[in-house]
């Protein structure tokens, strides 16, 4: 199923901002590779002028969540936890992934009527 990885944050946190944007470079280094390797798509980048941010790979839910729980990748999440506040980190489902859980989640509801 197809899905997609998306970190966001507010800003960087006061006194950590060129340590974030150090963290940015490795970040999108460490998706680069992995886009290079067939794993996901090359990670897009979002700024807003007030500082708050996103970025996003797309894949195969199986792969990313792979990826994502990987050492290298749980480090550079930990790094956003201090350098970014409100940093998240989530898999949502996309395309053909968003409809089979919205079909799910149709099912659920119909249990619980």
């Amino acid at each position: 199923m197809k899905a997609a990885l998306v970190a966001t944050w507010t800003q960087p946190i006061p006194g950590r901002e060129q340590k974030a944007l150090e963290y940015g470079a490795e970040v999108m280094a460490h998706w680069s590779r992995l886009a290079q390797e067939g794993k996901c798509t090359e990670p897009e980048i979002f700024f807003a002028e007030t500082g708050v941010g996103m970025w996003m790979v797309k894949g195969d839910r199986t792969t990313l969540t792979a990826e994502s729980e990987n050492e290298a990748t749980r480090l550079l999440s930990m790094k956003g936890d201090l350098l970014l506040k409100d940093f998240t980190l989530v898999l949502y489902h996309t395309g053909d992934g968003a409809d089979a859980f919205m079909a799910s989640y149709a099912q659920a509801l119909d249990a619980i009527s």
